[in-house]
């Protein structure tokens, strides 16, 4: 793997650890435990600009960094967000490689959607209550608003061509 790829990926990680971590600090003002989702921007970006692998690799170390900076490692939390984080990026991989119908808009919405769909998976069994399962809808309706936030976002950014520019410069 070239040097500049390496970089890349080293401040496309950081940037998403940076932005998981300050998201983390703003208050769930109406529901308890939504989150906007911004450090997925990144993880969209680098799925459609990089590589799926990249996006795996990104994805799951920003899990566990965010996990370890927050003291949440191995809590109930860390694992919601692991698994949250596998489905959605299980979801964007299979719509931008086989069926590639879909927006990056319309991406960002489906992981979103399966991204809270595997954090209740967790609750329901972390809890030992399928009466998790209620609380979906009101978790899906804000994940479909900050999924068409994010997708917006990241598709601005690929529109930039900055990343694309950094590709062909340096071959990777």
């Amino acid at each position: 793997m070239k040097v500049q790829k390496i970089a890349l990926l080293g401040v496309l990680l950081a940037v998403t650890i940076v932005i998981a971590i300050l998201e983390s600090f703003i208050p769930s003002f109406t529901i308890p435990g939504i989150k906007l989702g911004f450090a997925n921007i990144v993880i969209l970006v680098t799925l459609y600009e990089v590589g799926i692998l990249e996006a795996v690799f990104i994805n799951v170390v920003r899990v566990f960094v965010v996990s370890f900076v927050r003291g949440t490692f191995m809590s109930m939390g860390f694992f919601m967000s692991l698994a949250g984080a596998f489905m959605s990026l299980g979801i964007m991989i299979l719509l931008v490689l086989l069926i590639k119908k879909f927006s990056i808009i319309g991406v960002s919405v489906l992981g979103a959607l399966f991204h809270v769909t595997g954090q209740i998976l967790i609750a329901m069994i972390y809890m030992g209550s399928a009466y998790v399962v209620f609380y979906l809808p009101i978790i899906a309706l804000s994940a479909v608003i900050t999924g068409v936030i994010v997708g917006f976002v990241a598709g601005a950014i690929i529109r930039t061509g900055v990343i694309k520019r950094q590709r062909e410069k340096y071959n990777f």
